[in-house]
């Protein structure tokens, strides 16, 4: 990742016990307790503990009231990511930066009209596919998350613009109402889709 970022997707195979035993700050140790679905316990020590492992220390993550996560000291920006059993987590000592991870689903195929800018539907014409929309699909989580509640309606806010479906590529995607592009890029394999992007877009005009 450019500029410094770091970037950990990691599936989480270890049981809740053994990675609660890497964890040892209060803060976190309170808030792990304070929750009472598995998943949703399942995925804080994922994040934690991938965090650790990417920084070398632990740390300690509060939210802001948009639900945007937060390093206590704000040393990264961060951005964190589940899907089933694994976790993808980014950090960026400077700019802002969004992370998605999805594994693979036939739900997109369900409710693609809802998150596809109609050029979007224009470029996919009669190509629909599960892996270009997961590509769509993720990039747009991915940006939402630097972009915030100024990009909360995918469909009518976001595009991304035309590209080739691979491993592994560049994306370039619009936030149409300020005309700003964003450059993503995304990993796709059998496992999962990942997307994630840097803030400090550029202007198309």
């Amino acid at each position: 990742m450019p500029g410094g970022g770091q970037l950990l997707v990691w599936r989480t195979v270890e049981s809740p016990d053994v990675l609660l035993g890497e964890l040892h700050l209060p803060e976190n140790l309170a808030d792990y307790h304070a929750l009472r679905s598995a998943k949703r316990q399942m995925e804080f020590l994922g994040t934690r503990v991938a965090l650790k492992r990417l920084l070398g220390e632990e740390f300690h993550i509060f939210y802001e009231t948009s639900g945007k996560p937060l390093l206590h000291d704000r040393c990264y920006n961060i951005s964190v990511s589940h899907s089933r059993e694994w976790v993808a987590v980014a950090i960026h000592p400077s700019i802002s930066v969004g992370v998605d991870i999805e594994c693979p689903t036939d739900k997109v195929l369900r409710v693609y009209h809802k998150f596809l800018h109609k050029a979007e539907l224009d470029m996919l014409s009669d190509r629909v596919g599960i892996q270009p929309l997961q590509i769509i699909w993720s990039g747009k989580e991915a940006l939402y998350k630097i972009i915030g509640e100024e990009a909360v309606d995918f469909a009518a806010q976001m595009r991304m613009l035309p590209f080739e479906v691979a491993g592994a590529g560049d994306v370039m995607m619009e936030h149409l109402p300020t005309g700003m592009l964003y450059r993503a890029h995304y990993i796709q394999n059998e496992l999962y889709t990942l997307v994630y992007c840097l803030g400090g877009g550029q202007d198309k005009r």
